[in-house]
């Protein structure tokens, strides 16, 4: 009977320390790279996609994206012709942006939820609606190197029992 308390028990144990395994090999490849300069790696991307009315969670997600170095990262190979896909998230506001071998980022695709709508559209959305109020709100931005961006926002507005979905291109 002892020995088969005690070969439980110790399966139990053996169980856990692998679980804990997993997770400390999991977590250095999640860590973020930051750049040691103090100039933007990829300042045309900011440059193009920064809007002065934008939320500061869209600004705080795009200068990780431009100061990322794909460099510092573990999976970069100097040698390897390909392209790099980092995805960067913070809640459900999510970055998928595509760096070259050289560091620089080729494309960008944004999409951000419950963020603040910037003033001089919403107070255009509500002079066309009045009396209506913004229940939700969602961005999605493009980027393309040496092409112009678009940022999509998706508005629904809502007044007594009615709800209007807007899409506002600008």
């Amino acid at each position: 009977m002892k020995t088969y308390v005690l070969g439980i028990l110790f399966l139990g144990f053996t169980n856990l320390m692998i679980a804990q395994n997993d997770l400390a090999i999991l977590t250095p490849s999640n860590k973020t790279v930051y750049s040691s300069s103090k100039t933007v790696l990829n300042a045309d991307y900011l440059n193009t996609v920064t809007h002065q009315d934008f939320s500061k969670k869209i600004e705080k997600l795009q200068n990780l994206v431009a100061n990322y170095d794909i460099k510092s990262s573990e999976v970069y190979q100097s040698k390897s012709n390909g392209s790099y896909t980092v995805n960067f998230k913070e809640g459900n506001n999510l970055i998928t942006a595509v760096y070259n071998k050289k560091g620089n980022l080729e494309s960008c695709e944004e999409s951000y939820q419950a963020i603040k709508l910037p003033f001089t559209i919403s107070s255009d959305l509500m002079k066309e609606y009045p009396k209506w109020s913004i229940k939700e709100v969602k961005c999605d931005i493009t980027y393309t190197e040496n092409k112009e961006r678009t940022i999509i926002y998706k508005v629904s507005i809502n007044k007594d029992n009615k709800t209007k979905n807007i899409t506002i291109k600008v």
